[in-house]
């Protein structure tokens, strides 16, 4: 896993957008991104264990023909926690 989070994340921006409906059309106003870089893959262990750093099994149900596929694990922490895992976030304003 720690591996993957390296893999996965060296280098990531996290987006934050607020969205709205106008005439039946989703739109969306990008607000704020963050950008990470260089995981300390070493936390994720500690991370999970005390809750900061969740996780869900995805299982999806095809409504036609009712077969269940594992989409696999989706690992969550919130944005006010990135730091923890990710040294020095930077956010950028958009608006």
């Amino acid at each position: 896993m720690r591996n993957r989070l390296r893999e996965k994340h060296a280098e990531t921006f996290w987006i934050e957008a607020e969205s709205t409906i106008v005439d039946g059309v989703e739109h969306f106003q990008l607000k704020n991104v963050i950008h990470t870089k260089k995981p300390l893959a070493s936390q994720l262990m500690e991370l999970l264990e005390s809750g900061i750093v969740t996780m869900d099994h995805l299982i999806k149900r095809n409504g036609k023909n009712n077969r269940v596929s594992e989409k696999g694990p989706l690992f969550k922490i919130d944005k006010k926690n990135l730091n923890l895992l990710f040294p020095d976030p930077v956010k950028y304003s958009l608006l």
